[in-house]
């Protein structure tokens, strides 16, 4: 399985709201990350307002501690990604959900999410993701 935005910055972050079901999800199920992911919650790790902001080097290595398996789409995808998108009229921030998604898809993973909106981009490119 693995897991999106959503679900790994709120297991990581011990004053989330939704940390403790994040974050035992992410222990029990939760073996892969698409490397957007990991790049988005490195994003939004260190860019926090203060005083919930994590130093670049603190984030990467809670990141790293991790030992997720980080998987792409390979490049040779993206094109008929562009053409599904553009077919199903998705358009903005849904096609990082869909890079996400599909990503997660061509390894053969379902996506655990916690973001309702990014469901109907989910369902849009034929993702199985579970909502948490």
């Amino acid at each position: 399985m693995a897991c999106d935005t959503s679900v790994l910055v709120p297991a990581l972050l011990p004053w989330h709201a939704e940390h403790e079901p994040s974050r035992a999800r992410l222990r029990d199920a939760v073996d892969h990350v698409p490397a957007h992911v990991l790049l988005e919650t490195f994003s939004v790790l260190t860019r926090l307002p203060s005083p919930h902001r994590i130093a670049a080097a603190d984030a990467s290595s809670v990141l790293g501690a991790l030992s997720l398996k980080v998987v792409t789409l390979p490049a040779s995808q993206h094109p008929g990604l562009v053409t599904t998108l553009a077919d199903r009229g998705l358009r903005g921030g849904a096609i990082y959900d869909a890079l996400v998604g599909r990503t997660a898809t061509h390894h053969g993973l379902t996506l655990l999410t916690r973001d309702r909106r990014a469901a109907a981009t989910y369902d849009a490119v034929a993702v199985a993701y579970t909502l948490l």
